[in-house]
């Protein structure tokens, strides 16, 4: 398994919350597919993509879903370090982001996400 830098369990400071529905990630400024949301927490996320991001990388994503029973799609923006990129099917990576900043929508997005699922610590 190609491995950057592993976070193992001892090191996770806050519950992982994962999702019931798809939440889409576009590089902020070229609008570019990043990949899926898999999970996160109050300081981070993991996001899944066909190519490793680069560790110690600033990115600005937009967050993108589609609500159930809402007819628009929401949008809201992060702002993360990678701190690794881990191999989890032959095709696909996950990486774990560092949060640095999300807009007014991205938290309110993570916050309807508490609100459908119940934390897991890891």
């Amino acid at each position: 398994m190609d491995q950057v830098y592993a976070m193992t369990k001892e090191n996770r400071m806050h519950p992982r919350q994962t999702l019931d529905g798809t939440v889409s990630l576009f590089q902020h400024d070229t609008k570019e597919y990043i990949g899926l949301m898999v999970d996160f927490s109050a300081a981070g996320i993991m996001m899944s993509s066909y190519t490793p991001l680069e560790v110690g990388t600033i990115i600005e994503v937009d967050m993108v879903d589609i609500p159930p029973n809402i007819d628009s799609r929401r949008t809201g923006q992060v702002k993360a370090e990678v701190m690794w990129a881990d191999r989890i099917t032959p095709s696909m990576y996950g990486n774990g982001c560092k949060v640095i900043g999300l807009s007014d929508h991205a938290q309110l997005m993570l916050a309807s996400y508490n609100e459908e699922h119940p934390s897991k610590a890891s």
